[in-house]
């Protein structure tokens, strides 16, 4: 009898009579307590350095300046608010994760250490939990890899050392945590109740905790269809029913409350480069992307806080930048095809990732963001259990073949996870504070208009204006078919009465983005300012017409109107004509 291919399940293995082994029960290998200390330890070392970061980047807004976060109310508060402030025009629905935020807060009387200790110790959590997972579907050797591997993963440290990447770190250890319990229960036959119990009580926290966790029963069914074969497909889908319709009655609910929150199912301020475009040309736009998910999993040297133009190249129509994309992502269905009955977890791996990766794929519904590191923390379990598969097959077809190179495996693992953990340590700096992170995004990626875009509103709030103000006609520059940084600058003029130099801005504005009540508001109230009452009521009138403000606008025209009148009464000519005219005899 044939050995079964690496990642392979005996068939001995999915037998309800099967008595346990490692693959059963990882917890009851002896070797697995000292491998799973191990895994802690390397992502310990990996994000330690971040316990010294302040709050940077969007924990001002979210932790630091949110009053919401610093002091505990009633429960339902939480679930009545959206998780960003309205002021900031993202809403997004997280409550579970503000409540979390609220409680550490008090507990550290507003220091940014808890925050960090937090993730550190999830990071560590999460990682072990990456290999009691990968404990029931491979050998314990290639399941510590996969799990050594994520755990020093410089892709990670976004999500760690950032203060509100713990959303991340929480989402990750619920689904992992559902994810074990399932296979543990599978290994050993039918699902029990209580497991099935404790998998909808995890999913209904992690769902309100972050979004991407509504893809937690598409992942059940993967694992279903994908890694047992104890029945058939239609058998194994029935028994599966029972857990996936009270999961779905959980998703009906928590969209529910989210729109009714929030006001819409996503809620999120698109990606600049997203606006105005459709579905088809959105996923033209992420085939821009693939390539930097490929490079970020595989060669994670360069990190960037944030991907967009022109740093990032991107197109909404065909075009030959799409090239890589098209291969690696036919690339990926070949070897999920090729592994579906070789090496099912492989396969297993790569839906883990699809599914993970697809709510910030921006297709069926546009993001924020067109790449972030922080969301390819869970997606990256899915790679790293492949890629771990992948280079244990390796070393096992080498030594098949007395191949001198079977050592360059082992040692080429060591080099991997050495150099993950020194990129991730030395990385955590980079989220240090707010300051020294925007001007090292300009440093790192001088081509990347957010870029330029953050470090600028950085620089006003330390009212260095010029420095400021170069900053943000860089990022007009590099993308220039965006309103927001026309609007912001122009804002920035007329509040130092240079409205002069607003207004051409603001009218830029309009044209790359037609529907912008605040801009007519703003036009018209520099044409107050520079005395142009004529202009100011025809700009009014006109935004009266398409519905905006209505109130607003009928202010600006009767302070148009007085001071017309008031011009009017103090015409030099009018007086002496006046005078003129009292000089006339009567008759």
């Amino acid at each position: 009898m044939t050995a079964p291919a690496a990642g392979a399940l005996p068939p001995e293995a999915h037998a309800p009579s099967t008595p346990a082994s490692y693959r059963a029960a990882p917890l009851a290998d002896p070797r697995w307590g000292l491998a799973a200390f191990l895994i802690a330890l390397l992502a310990l070392a990996a994000s330690a350095t971040s316990l010294r970061n302040g709050f940077t980047y969007d924990d001002r807004w979210i932790i630091a300046e949110n009053d919401r976060v610093h002091h505990l109310r009633a429960l339902w508060h939480y679930f009545e608010e959206s998780y960003w402030p309205m002021r900031s025009g993202a809403a997004l629905y997280r409550p579970l994760v503000i409540i979390v935020y609220s409680v550490q807060w008090a507990l550290g009387n507003g220091s940014p250490f808890v925050f960090h200790l937090v993730n550190v110790l999830l990071a560590a959590g999460c990682a072990v939990a990456v290999f009691w997972v990968a404990g029931f579907l491979v050998p314990v050797r290639i399941a510590w890899l996969a799990a050594a591997l994520f755990a020093v993963h410089p892709v990670h440290v976004e999500a760690v050392a950032n203060g509100v990447g713990q959303a991340e770190l929480w989402a990750a250890l619920v689904v992992l945590g559902a994810m074990g319990l399932y296979l543990r229960d599978r290994r050993e036959g039918p699902l029990r109740r209580e497991t099935g119990v404790a998998i909808g009580a995890l999913f209904l926290a992690g769902i309100f905790t972050k979004e991407h966790v509504i893809v937690l029963p598409a992942l059940l069914v993967a694992a279903e269809v994908l890694v047992f074969r104890d029945g058939t497909l239609w058998q194994r889908l029935r028994r599966l029913r029972l857990l996936l319709w009270p999961m779905v009655v959980i998703v009906a609910l928590f969209l529910a409350v989210r729109v009714q929150v929030i006001g819409a199912i996503g809620g999120d301020v698109e990606h600049p480069a997203l606006m105005h475009k459709n579905m088809v040309e959105r996923a033209f736009i992420m085939l821009n992307v693939i390539p930097e998910y490929a490079r970020l999993l595989l060669v994670p040297v360069r990190l960037l806080a944030d991907y967009s133009p022109r740093e990032l190249i991107v197109s909404s129509t065909p075009d030959a930048s799409h090239l890589a994309g098209v291969v690696l992502l036919l690339s990926s269905i070949g070897l999920f095809a090729l592994t579906l009955r070789r090496s099912p977890v492989v396969a297993f791996g790569v839906a883990w990732f699809v599914l993970l990766i697809a709510p910030v794929t921006n297709v069926l519904l546009a993001t924020g963001i067109l790449v972030a590191e922080r969301t390819l923390y869970l997606p990256s379990v899915g790679a790293m259990l492949a890629l771990a598969i992948g280079l244990d097959a390796l070393q096992a077809r080498l030594r098949a073949d007395r191949s001198s190179l079977q050592r360059l495996v082992p040692l080429l693992c060591a080099l991997a996870v050495l150099g993950g953990l020194v990129r991730s340590s030395t990385r955590n700096a980079f989220w240090h504070d707010s300051d020294s992170a925007f001007a090292t995004m300009v440093d790192e990626a001088p081509l990347n208009f957010k870029a330029h875009y953050a470090w600028g509103g950085q620089l006003f709030e330390r009212k260095r204006g010029r420095e400021a103000e170069l900053e943000w006609r860089v990022a007009i520059a590099l993308m220039p078919d965006y309103h927001g940084v026309y609007m912001d600058l122009a804002h920035r003029y007329r509040e130092a009465h240079v409205c002069g130099a607003a207004l051409p801005l603001y009218k830029q504005a309009l044209v790359v983005e037609p529907d912008l009540p605040i801009a007519y508001v703003s036009i018209a109230a520099c044409q107050l300012e520079l005395a142009q009452w004529h202009a100011a009521r025809t700009t009014s009138r006109v935004a009266i017409a398409d519905g905006m403000y209505k109130k607003a606008f009928r202010y600006i025209i009767e302070r148009a109107d007085s001071a017309l009148v008031a011009n009017d009464s103090l015409d030099p000519t009018i007086g002496a004509k006046w005078l003129a005219r009292r000089a006339k005899p009567t008759r």
